[in-house]
């Protein structure tokens, strides 16, 4: 073989190697994998959705006041000298005319001693007018006379007798005491308060912006110590207090477990009137900066709507503006959402 011949020999084994190193499958090449990202991009990002609806939601309204008992009076002082002794005490249930305090004697109170006096002189001479007129000695009108004299006598000295002492004004309970033993009440002052407590009393102060929601018998409740007790509206004033500017609207609780004392500060939620309106899941509401929207789906991309919100109880929300009855509303995968982006819809209320 001629060296020529060799040459070419080699050369064709070596171009025949080359081809085939080119043609061998490269070992352990990476596969190209799918992103999340891009399955979103294509399909959309999941949400769960529901169509907005009509509803007829209550308009509560919630307000704080203090309680006073049904029917409170107040027991005055009716003399200015110290209090002997005090008969009762807060939560006392007591009768119309039962004495809840005492006044000291002094020289200064001599009126029931000397009211006293003379009923014991009037009736002594009443009594001997009466066996002088049973003789024919005197005319009837003469013993007339000196019997109303006794009469009037024991009128002063019944007058004398309560200004002796404090009496309650009416049956009911104690609620408060304002004045201790020993102490010298200034004449006129309440000393004691007594109250009906089997039904109480809230009143709140309205502003002129809400006093046209209020008619008498609208339902209210007060929650405390985890019990709701149910009232109702049973005052709703004319004119607005001269001070405050507010009107005071009164409501009406029953107490039959006393719960509800007089001078508790409470907050009661009224059901003021029903709406009917659009409206939307509450979880379909997202606040952010200071404003509060809802998604919406555009031709199956997302679209965030600026909302005014009406009314809302414990499941949905009135909206006053700003989405239509129409549209669709996401309520789940919101918070991975932008603006335009292709929504998935995974499930439909």
């Amino acid at each position: 073989m001629t060296i020529q011949k060799k040459l070419l020999l080699l050369t064709t084994v070596l171009c025949s190697c080359f081809l085939a190193a080119c043609e061998a499958p490269k070992k352990d090449e990476p596969s190209k994998k799918t992103t999340i990202e891009e399955i979103q991009r294509e399909k959309g990002k999941p949400a769960k959705v529901t169509p907005v609806s009509k509803q007829t939601l209550t308009d509560y309204r919630t307000f704080s006041g203090a309680i006073s008992g049904k029917q409170q009076v107040s027991a005055i002082a009716k003399m200015a000298d110290p209090i002997k002794e005090i008969k009762v005490s807060i939560g006392s249930t007591v009768k119309k005319d039962q004495v809840l305090a005492e006044y000291f004697f002094t020289g200064d109170n001599t009126g029931k001693e000397q009211a006293e006096e003379q009923v014991k002189l009037l009736e002594a001479s009443t009594k001997r007018m009466q066996e002088v007129y049973a003789k024919g000695g005197i005319s009837k009108q003469d013993l007339e006379q000196v019997e109303m004299q006794l009469r009037l006598a024991k009128m002063g000295l019944e007058t004398a007798k309560r200004a002796s002492v404090i009496l309650s004004p009416s049956n009911g309970v104690v609620t408060s005491i304002d004045i201790e033993q020993g102490q010298v009440p200034k004449l006129g002052s309440p000393l004691f308060t007594i109250a009906q407590l089997n039904e109480v009393i809230l009143t709140i102060p309205v502003s002129t912006k809400d006093i046209g929601a209020f008619k008498k018998g609208l339902k209210a409740s007060i929650e405390i110590n985890d019990k709701v007790i149910e009232g109702k509206v049973t005052k709703v004033p004319m004119a607005a207090n001269e001070m405050t500017r507010f009107f005071p609207v009164e409501i009406t609780f029953k107490n039959k477990d006393r719960q509800l004392l007089p001078g508790m500060f409470v907050t009661t939620k009224i059901a003021a009137k029903n709406i009917e309106g659009i409206a939307v899941p509450n979880e379909a509401i997202v606040y952010q900066n200071g404003n509060n929207y809802v998604w919406t789906i555009d031709e199956g991309k997302a679209s965030r709507k600026l909302v005014t919100l009406g009314v809302a109880d414990a499941k949905y929300t009135q909206i006053q503006s700003g989405i239509e009855l129409s549209d669709i509303v996401m309520i789940e995968g919101m918070s991975k959402m932008n603006q335009g982006d292709k929504v998935l819809i995974v499930d439909q209320n």
